[in-house]
């Protein structure tokens, strides 16, 4: 289901039109509505991007991984809501919270809507370790905004900042207005795990979420190494599809943190056992 043509993008270039509504034909997603952009790559128009981590997901909430009744997940860095949609698929029981302060929300906010989706709230403001309001850098691409400066500036010169108001998942799930915590939290937010994972030891210890999170720092990846060793979690890389042994280690260490990692409680190793391998 990969492809890295010219030609072929060329061809799908003579199809996909900007502002058009498509459905998607492949994969997960099969039948959810997208609507183009240039900024929207080809595998997600088609249904082939994400595709490993979708389907391993899928088969760890079969498993029964989440709570059977009203399961609560975080989308930390919805962007263009593929996540969302996926997880409000799955868990059409439950509330899906998709966290998103850069423009790209617009886009995320219609994607909900075309689909119909009801339980899947938009929250437009960073997740980080205090409530407040900050500097946001956006990217050369909506894949890169975030509240790391050095990240989303890349290789460029300068970088367009926004002001952004931020939360903690913490205060957003048990601060004035209570709500009940994450069972899942996806966390794919270009560095600002540095900060994000700060603002969520309550939720941490309250409700002992799996996380899925994507690491694109040194930083970061010292961050969730730091998770996982407070809290007792375990940590399974998706990159090489094995088991950190080396957890108080990151990148370039190959046992250690880095990549795109499954987080697990320890408690529940049984079911990522049987799901992942031992």
């Amino acid at each position: 289901g990969r492809f890295n043509s010219g030609l072929a993008r060329r061809l799908l270039a003579l199809i996909y039109r900007e502002g058009s509504v498509y459905t998607v034909p492949f994969g997960r997603l099969r039948g959810a509505r997208l609507q183009y952009d240039p900024t929207v790559n080809f595998h997600a128009m088609l249904g082939l991007w994400e595709t490993e981590s979708f389907d391993l997901l899928a088969r760890i909430f079969d498993a029964g991984v989440l709570p059977r009744e009203n399961p609560v997940i975080c989308d930390v860095g919805a962007n263009l809501g593929l996540y969302s949609l996926f997880f409000a698929r799955q868990q059409p029981a439950g509330k899906v919270y998709a966290f998103e302060p850069a423009p790209v929300v617009k886009r995320l906010r219609t994607h909900l809507a075309l689909n119909g989706v009801a339980n899947v709230v938009v929250v437009e403001q960073a997740c980080s370790d205090r409530i407040g309001e900050v500097e946001f850098y956006i990217g050369h691409h909506h894949h890169a905004s975030s509240l790391d400066a050095r990240w989303a500036q890349g290789n460029r010169e300068s970088v367009q900042t926004i002001r952004a108001l931020t939360t903690t998942l913490d205060d957003y799930f048990y601060g004035q207005a209570p709500r009940s915590g994450p069972d899942f939290v996806k966390m794919d937010i270009e560095g600002g795990g540095v900060w994000a994972l700060k603002g969520c030891d309550r939720c941490i210890q309250e409700k002992r979420p799996l996380f899925l999170i994507e690491s694109h720092t040194p930083d970061e990846d010292r961050a969730i190494s730091d998770l996982v060793l407070r809290h007792d979690y375990r940590a399974f890389c998706l990159n090489d599809q094995r088991w950190v042994s080396a957890p108080d280690q990151t990148h370039p260490d190959p046992d250690g943190v880095w990549g795109t990692l499954l987080l697990w409680p320890a408690e529940k190793l049984n079911v990522a056992d049987r799901d992942l391998g031992s």
